[in-house]
């Protein structure tokens, strides 16, 4: 595994659980060019940390019980792109189950 594929997946690896997802979000840019693929709700191109933030993470707080934990399933790197299968492993407050989203990540989005 190379240096750069180590550090996105230490990085993703961020967004397991909420006490630690802020050093996911701290790395990435504010101009982000972010893609969820899917047909749920949250799936959608968003452009910029801001744009993704309220409609996804601040969106979901308000249905999870519990927060958005993902995991990575698979994990693409060829320069400054980096796309993550992942998979959210929580219910809602109706008792729906896991959501697999694949993002991207376009660009110098890492710092």
């Amino acid at each position: 595994m190379t240096q750069v594929r180590e550090d996105r997946a230490a990085l993703f690896s961020n967004l397991q659980s909420r006490q630690i997802q802020a050093a996911f979000f701290a790395r990435v840019a504010d101009d982000v060019d972010w893609a969820v693929q899917g047909t749920h709700p949250l799936a959608g191109r968003y452009r910029g940390k801001k744009a993704f933030m309220g409609p996804t993470f601040d969106r979901s707080a308000g249905v999870l019980p519990e927060s958005a934990g993902l995991r990575v399933d698979h994990l693409f790197v060829d320069g400054n792109t980096t796309i993550a299968e992942l998979v959210a492993d929580s219910r809602t407050n109706e008792g729906a189950g896991s959501i697999t989203a694949t993002a991207g990540c376009a660009g110098s989005t890492v710092t």
